[in-house]
Order: C-alpha cells, then sequence, then structure tokens
C-alpha cells in the first residue's frame, strides 16, 4: 500500500462535510440515519486500510536547511484510537441518528485525525492550530459558549506556540524544551488550570463526544507518542498539575448542572492519571496510559448514548449504559482501563509516592458520589420497547466495550513494537510478579473508593449546605476574578498603546525624538 492512503481517513470527514449537508437536507429521517451510519463505515474502512503492511508515514515536505519535516504518520497507536473515535459514534447514531449533519463537527473530526496523525513539530503545530480554529467555529455556529470561544482560540493557540518553543528549545537545553512541551500538551487536554480550551458548561448535553471526547484523543495521542521527541517526562511539573487537577475536579463535580457536565468532569479527573502513567509507569508506562485512554473516551460515549436514550427513546436501559460508562471511567475489573489504573498504582507504591496515592484515593471518593446520584435521575417519564436499529447500536457498544476490556493484549500485539513491549512490561508490573503488597495496595485504591462513594451518595445528595460551600470554592478554582483582571489591565494598555500612536500621528516631533535617541544609543555602543 502506498503511504498516501493515510490521507483519506484525514481529508475523508472534511469532504463528507462538503457533500452530506446538502444531501441530507434533502432526504427524510431513516434515509439521513443510514447516510450517516455509511458515513462513518466508510471512514472506519479507510482507518483499518492503513493497517497493512505497517506504520505508514508520507512526508509532505523538507526543509533541510532549518531541520524541519512536515510528514504524517499512522502507526497501530493512532489507528486503535482512531477507531475508538468512530465505532462509539456507530453505536451512538444507530440509537439516536442526528437531527442534521453538522458539518463543523465534521470539520473538528477530521483536524482531530490530522493532530492525531501529525508526526514532527511543525506538523503538530499545523494540525494544533487547524484544530483550535474546527472547534472554535462550531462553538460559534452552535452557540455554545460563545462568549468563551475566543478565549479558547487564544489559549489553544498560545499552547501551540509553548509547544513549538520547546520543541525548538529542546535540542539545546532537553529539560527546559520537556518542560514547555510537557505543559503545552497538559493544555492541549483541557485541564485546569487550561479548562477553558474544552467547553464544560454551556454545551449540548448530546454534544459531549464532539466537544470533549474527539479533541481528548488527539491530546491523549501525543502523550503516547512523546516518545518520538525522546522527551523525558518532567515530574515535578506533571506531579503539581495533576494533584491541583485532582482537587479542583472534586469540587467541580458538586456543582454540575447536568449529567452530562458530571461526566466531563469525571473524565476530567481521570485524565490527570494518563500524564501521571507516562511519567511513573516507567518502560510500562505507555500500555498503562493506552489502556486508560481506550477507557476513558468510551465512557465519554456510553456516557452521552445513556443522556440520548432517556431523553428521546424514554426506553428502558439508560441506567444500565450509565453504569457501565462509570465502571470503565473507574477502571474496575472486567473493564478496559483495569490494568492500567491498577499498574500507576503499583507504579505509584513501587515509587514511594504515597501522597498521590492517598490524593487519588480520597478525590476518586468525592467525584463518584454524585456520579452515582446522577445515575438514580436516567428514568424517562415512558417506557417502550427499543427498536432492532436501537438494539443494534447497544451491541455495537457493547461488542466494542467487551473487546477492549476482554482482549487488551490482543489488541497490544497488532500494535507498533514499542507498544507490545510496553505492554509486556506491564504485565510483568502487575501479573508477573512478586510485588504482593504493592498490587494489594493499587486493587485496594482501586475498588475502595469507588464502592465507598456508591454509600456515600446518599450523604451527598442530602447536604445542602456542603454543597454551597464546596460550590463557593469551586467558584474560585475557575480563575474567573484573575480572568477579568486580566481583561481589565489588557483593556488599559490597550487604551494607552492607542493614545500613544494618537500622539505620534498627531506631533511629528515625538518622531524627532525618537530617532534623536536611537542615535544616542548607537552612538553610546559604538564608544
Amino acid at each position: 500500500m502506498p503511504d498516501w492512503i493515510l490521507l483519506l481517513p484525514i481529508g475523508f470527514p472534511a469532504l463528507g462535510a462538503l457533500i452530506l449537508v446538502p444531501l441530507s437536507a434533502r432526504v427524510n429521517a431513516p434515509a439521513r440515519r443510514w447516510l450517516a451510519i455509511g458515513f462513518l463505515v466508510v471512514e472506519i474502512a479507510l482507518i483499518l486500510l492503513n493497517i497493512a503492511p505497517g506504520a505508514h508515514r508520507l512526508v509532505l515536505s523538507n526543509w533541510e536547511l532549518a531541520a524541519f519535516t512536515l510528514a504524517l504518520q499512522m502507526d497501530g497507536v493512532t489507528q486503535l484510537l482512531l477507531l475508538t473515535m468512530f465505532v462509539p459514534l456507530v453505536a451512538r447514531w444507530l440509537i439516536a441518528p442526528p437531527a442534521r449533519v453538522d458539518p463543523f463537527a465534521l470539520l473538528v473530526v477530521s483536524a482531530a485525525i490530522l493532530l492525531a496523525a501529525a508526526d514532527g513539530a511543525i506538523a503538530i503545530l499545523v494540525a494544533w492550530t487547524i484544530l483550535d480554529l474546527a472547534m472554535c467555529a462550531w462553538r460559534l455556529a452552535r452557540a455554545i459558549e460563545r462568549a468563551t470561544a475566543l478565549r479558547s482560540l487564544a489559549i489553544g493557540l498560545l499552547s501551540g506556540l509553548i509547544f513549538f518553543a520547546g520543541a525548538l528549545w529542546h535540542t539545546a537545553r532537553p529539560a527546559d524544551g520537556a518542560l514547555l512541551i510537557a505543559l503545552a500538551w497538559w493544555a492541549r487536554l483541557g485541564l485546569f488550570p487550561f479548562h477553558p480550551l474544552l467547553p464544560t458548561r454551556g454545551a449540548d448535553e448530546f454534544d459531549l463526544w464532539f466537544a470533549r471526547g474527539i479533541p481528548l484523543i488527539a491530546a491523549a495521542n501525543l502523550w503516547l507518542h512523546g516518545s518520538a521527541f525522546q522527551v523525558a517526562a518532567p515530574y515535578t511539573l506533571i506531579g503539581i498539575l495533576a494533584g491541583v487537577n485532582l482537587i479542583v475536579a472534586a469540587f467541580w463535580i458538586w456543582r454540575a448542572s447536568d449529567a452530562t457536565h458530571a461526566l466531563s468532569i469525571g473524565a476530567m479527573h481521570a485524565f490527570a492519571l494518563i500524564p501521571l502513567a507516562i511519567a511513573f509507569g516507567g518502560e510500562a508506562g505507555v500500555a498503562f496510559a493506552l489502556w486508560q485512554t481506550l477507557a476513558i473516551v468510551f465512557a465519554l460515549a456510553l456516557g452521552e448514548i445513556a443522556q440520548r436514550w432517556r431523553a428521546e427513546n424514554r426506553n428502558y436501559y439508560p441506567r444500565l449504559i450509565w453504569f457501565l460508562a462509570l465502571l470503565a471511567l473507574a477502571g474496575l475489573p472486567l473493564t478496559p482501563a483495569f490494568l492500567g489504573r491498577i499498574g500507576l498504582y503499583v507504579a505509584l507504591t513501587e515509587s514511594g509516592e504515597w501522597f498521590f496515592l492517598a490524593l487519588a484515593f480520597a478525590t476518586t471518593l468525592i467525584v463518584f458520589a454524585p456520579l452515582w446520584n446522577w445515575m438514580r435521575a436516567l428514568k424517562g417519564s415512558e417506557l417502550r420497547e427499543p427498536s432492532p436499529i436501537e438494539y443494534a447500536g447497544l451491541v455495537v457498544a457493547l461488542l466494542a466495550f467487551a473487546a477492549l476490556a476482554f482482549a487488551p493484549m490482543l489488541l497490544a500485539s497488532a500494535l507498533a513494537p514499542g507498544v507490545r513491549e510496553s505492554a509486556e512490561r506491564a504485565l510483568d508490573r502487575v501479573i508477573r510478579t512478586s510485588n504482593f503488597l504493592g498490587v494489594l495496595i493499587g486493587a485496594l485504591v482501586l475498588v475502595l473508593p469507588i464502592s465507598g462513594a456508591y454509600f456515600l451518595r446518599a450523604f451527598a445528595q442530602d447536604r445542602l449546605g456542603a454543597r454551597s460551600f464546596v460550590a463557593r470554592i469551586a467558584r474560585i478554582g475557575d480563575l474567573e476574578r484573575l480572568e477579568r483582571a486580566a481583561v481589565r489591565w489588557g483593556s488599559r494598555i490597550g487604551v494607552l498603546t492607542r493614545d500613544a500612536f494618537t500622539l505620534t500621528e498627531e506631533n511629528p516631533t515625538v518622531w524627532i525624538l525618537l530617532a534623536g535617541l536611537w542615535i544616542a544609543i548607537f552612538i553610546a555602543v559604538a564608544r
């Protein structure tokens, strides 16, 4: 197979945005459903086409003098993440077809695939910028957090420049370059304090997958391919950011206004553990992070399916689907994240990071208590038998969930050699190990908070005073006051700059004095 075939899954969603939108407007709802499903089936086939004969790499441009290469690569990890991006979407559209084909959503998908396949600093920067522009257009088109769309765009573009600066600096000063790269990748995950990058409030409760799931898959792929930059994970920075994010998520979950908002904050809590797995997992860190990523994005998909099923179809299974989403998010046994989550806890135990273990235990307990409460609220006003198409969507979701949960090593064996070796090291740390005490501690940290949160859910629901106190603390964590102060000072600086330029336009003497100042500086330097 030629290497240019990796362009097909990247460009096909953008092409679909041009073709499907006018076509879907002229057909009825059943035809629109099968048109959307056919689009996804073709996209999945194009991704699978890149499997043989191995990883494909396409060099689009090469600047030898600047040592920049604009290239794309599609390896096994990227292919698995992209399949995880589209297979749950097939299930979701079988259960509840889209009312219309959103061209901006398809552009977000295409940009996310481009970022996931980008190879090299300049390619990542270009794809990074395109993804931020596509998400900004998607937000503005759907009036989702319109007031913060430009702010999110500014944060995304700034973090992209931080990444590029780190990539350039890494050759001269590896430690400082790795610090900047890790900071930018953390921002790409939309975690605190870069949380405005991805929608959390104000989004449609049925847009969780496009608002967070798809961008987060592309962002996680950057962490999983960190070895390509030979970046040594900065333990101190990742530890500080992860610790603060876990605490902030534990506060924010208590003021969630709907189940979608609560699930997005739960995913924010879980995604903070992926950089920790990379930093403290050693040779097994990539496998730990990969399994957790697959589980978290699948939990987002299941949570959105549960919401759609409850609100639109009103049948028997939304609570069951939400329950599976919580199990996947928690990383319990028989879920895709189990080996990754318990492996991280074992690695933290072996490293003596007891503070992070205690913090993960406490924050998981606090985060999951409200999530259990939201499961009780997922009950429609009517009960009816699902249609065969809706059953087909549920079967697709459950089969994909089972494949990720029961065959992690089989999937790892089909990936790149580095990941296959990392998966073997993961088994050595968790299964084939003599450190039974570490595995026992990891299992307790994994299981006890989830079960404890189930019994804490009633207490969490009844203590309104405590919830209002936590809500006040959560507002402080939003950094809204800091943002308003920064905007206020920025406006003042802008006014002063405008007045200064107005003065120079009206009075040519200022330019004469400025020229004389520079002449004096040059004379002083020459002497």
